[in-house]
């Protein structure tokens, strides 16, 4: 984990900052089994150029972010066909290997090279950004809520008494979090990193007594469904322990969809989930800290603090 890299001295970094490598070197493992290094690093660089471009004005004579964007755009997908050209030629020649770039390969769509290569610009986006902003915005809510934080310190220290230092987390170890769940629940909740879905009407479509004309589209927002009191009371507080009452992934009614639903379901939900109960486990374990400055969160264009949230760090006690 990244903590492994902190010295015992109190430091200053931003939370988001440290855990988008993270996720970034993750995602490139499940995509295309590369290790971090020097080649996944110099990809992740030109990758925070195009996502810095997403929400600009598309004007390259008036936009410097969206030239910029577009350019790094271009670098990403050379760098990607060079490997999907190398790992075809190795499939033809009958090697396989088990991540998303063979699944690709192997399918009977029988995508091109540009198709596949688009495929993994859209899964880095959605394995990347949006894992590392929920992380930062998990940090943020259990900071302001010390009930819940406490809780699951309880929790996770619990696990960790039972293993050794150097011993990692398995399996049962990640299904026997119980309140980390309800933590990672409550935070999709109120974060709504995804705000909603555009789909288009096959056809017309009768809802409560309105008509939705075929051809017209649709934004279904998924926050103002989250943050509706009739569907979870006093619904913009951080309040983990409404989900103890519940299976924990899902509400009656269908009223709670982070991760979508139905054919459209993100295939990364599961993972998602294990990532930021892997990273909280060794944030409450291994530190301590507080805010370096106020921030607030904002929803537009896209969820996220404004400052990114700065924190104070420090290494706790190996004893606990």
């Amino acid at each position: 984990m990244w903590g492994e890299k902190l010295t015992a001295e109190i430091i200053l970094f931003k939370a988001s900052f440290q855990c988008t490598p993270i996720t970034f070197e993750l995602t490139v493992k499940q995509l295309m089994s590369f290790d971090p290094g020097e080649w996944s690093e110099s990809l992740r660089k030109e990758y925070v150029l195009v996502i810095e471009g997403f929400f600009t004005i598309p004007l390259p004579l008036f936009s410097t972010t969206y030239r910029r964007a577009i350019k790094a755009r271009t670098k990403v997908a050379e760098a990607l066909s060079l490997i999907v050209r190398e790992r075809r030629k190795e499939y033809e020649a009958g090697e396989r290997k088990n991540d998303m770039l063979a699944a690709l390969l192997a399918g009977d769509d029988n995508f091109s090279d540009e198709e596949i290569v688009d495929f993994l610009v859209a899964l880095l986006v959605a394995g990347y950004e949006t894992t590392s902003t929920i992380m930062t915005l998990a940090v943020k809510f259990l900071t302001e809520a010390p009930l819940a934080l406490a809780q699951l310190k309880e929790e996770h220290e619990g696990i960790r008494a039972k293993k050794s230092e150097s011993e990692a987390l398995e399996w049962s170890d990640y299904k026997s979090m119980p309140f980390t769940q309800c933590v990672v629940n409550e935070t999709l909740r109120v974060a709504n990193i995804i705000s909603g879905v555009f789909r288009r009407a096959m056809t017309d479509i009768n809802i409560k007594g309105y008509t939705i004309p075929k051809g017209w589209k649709v934004f279904a927002s998924f926050r103002a469904v989250h943050l509706d009191h009739d569907h979870f009371k006093d619904a913009r507080t951080f309040n983990p322990w409404r989900w103890q009452n519940n299976s924990g992934t899902s509400c009656p009614g269908n009223v709670y969809t982070p991760f979508g639903g139905g054919p459209r379901l993100c295939p990364g939900y599961e993972l998602a989930r294990v990532e930021l109960s892997v990273f909280l486990h060794h944030l409450v374990t291994r530190f301590s800290w507080v805010p370096a400055e106020k921030d607030k969160l904002v929803f537009f264009p896209t969820t996220r603090t404004q400052k990114r949230y700065p924190i104070n760090v420090q290494r706790r006690a190996a004893s606990l």
